[in-house]
């Protein structure tokens, strides 16, 4: 773990960490709003969809937060913050 913060510290890994951070975020939902116009063209748009749009989305956010989680984490152990 001391290595990935040691890594993170780095301007040049910060800076591709924030950008895969960044595509992170804003991919799926790019992804899943284009499957959910294909799959309203279609007709097929149901309860189980909605269920798995929300099952995606939570798995998602459960992501979104460990990566960004592992940024916070490695700022405390570097001092970024103070």
């Amino acid at each position: 773990m001391n290595a990935i913060a040691q890594s993170l510290a780095d301007p040049t890994v910060r800076g591709w960490y924030l950008g895969f951070c960044l595509a992170l975020v804003l991919l799926p939902l790019v992804a899943m709003a284009l499957w959910y116009r294909r799959r309203a063209k279609q007709n097929s748009v149901d309860r189980s969809m909605l269920l798995r749009v929300s099952l995606l989305t939570l798995l998602w956010m459960i992501v979104n937060a460990l990566a960004l989680g592992v940024l916070m984490w490695a700022d405390g152990v570097n001092g970024v913050a103070r």
